[in-house]
């Protein structure tokens, strides 16, 4: 699942604030969203929908397609809700998936790093025992030949480690994590660096080469044509998205501070 929408079912407001905080969502979103903040969500909702059949369709024109409007709004009452729930109960398949960490891990968050590796039922290779470290030495005897952390699971859902990535982002730790596909779920490549506000998810073939969004691309193509170079190489950066760097070695060092440099020194006084 894309790491925002995940979010969006677990902590929608949250989500809501990480768009507000991130430099490369536009600025007409970000007053869009504080605009829409003081206006009743089912017209905001109705609204969207109408803007969103309205632009797609004029999209379509301008690739020669014939526009398909449709709603997209479901029943918000409660009752809906709970029959939705419990005739189709959400189902969630089990994909091999395998993450590799790197980056600065600091001495202070070992123990719960600790925790989060050991309930996040990975092994350190395809169909392995199941990887519990138990200290700091553990940790370091378990990197790979490129000094990273290369965890594995060959039936996680939907071939995620949401507790395990959620933590890392939340520490600025990088990761790569690569999930396998099935005939419901498409294979995916998640990068997160330090420094990111999200994880960065690229679809992916079976070969493991990246898909691009064909209908994205004509829309540059056409932006060529018509000699309208600035949106065209927008839109292809929007595209492609960012070119990260290499995942860094995994070590552990200090880089946090148990108290506040005040407190330290009035420790030291004592």
């Amino acid at each position: 699942m894309n790491p925002f929408f995940a979010l969006l079912q677990h902590d929608p407001h949250r989500a809501k604030a990480q768009v507000l905080g991130d430099a490369a969502i536009s600025g007409w979103v970000k007053d869009a969203i504080q605009q829409l903040d003081r206006r009743d969500p089912v017209d905001v909702l109705h609204d969207l929908d109408l803007l969103l059949n309205l632009y797609e369709a004029l999209c379509d024109r301008h690739m020669e397609l014939t526009p398909a409007p449709r709603h997209r709004l479901r029943s918000l009452t409660k009752d809906a809700v709970q029959v939705a729930d419990t005739d189709q109960p959400a189902s969630f398949d089990q994909l091999p998936g395998e993450i590799e960490i790197g980056g600065t891990l600091d001495r202070l968050l070992v123990p719960e790093f600790l925790t989060i590796i050991s309930e996040a039922s990975v092994g350190l290779g395809w169909e392995t025992e199941l990887f519990a470290p138990m200290d700091e030495p553990d940790l370091l005897r378990a990197l790979d030949d490129h000094h990273h952390l290369h965890l594995y699971n060959s039936f996680a859902l939907e071939g995620e480690f949401p507790s395990l990535e959620d933590w890392l982002v939340n520490h600025q730790i990088g990761f790569t994590r690569r999930s396998s596909g099935n005939s419901s779920y498409q294979a995916e490549r998640t990068q997160f660096r330090k420094g990111l506000t999200a994880p960065i998810s690229v679809a992916l073939d079976p070969q493991g080469q990246e898909l691009i969004d064909r209908q994205a691309l004509t829309r540059v193509l056409r932006y060529l044509k018509e000699g309208q170079l600035d949106e065209a190489l927008t839109l292809l950066e929007m595209t492609l998205g960012p070119t990260l760097a290499a995942l860094p070695p995994f070590r552990i060092a200090h880089t946090l501070q148990e108290h506040p440099p005040f407190l330290t020194g009035l420790d030291e006084r004592r």
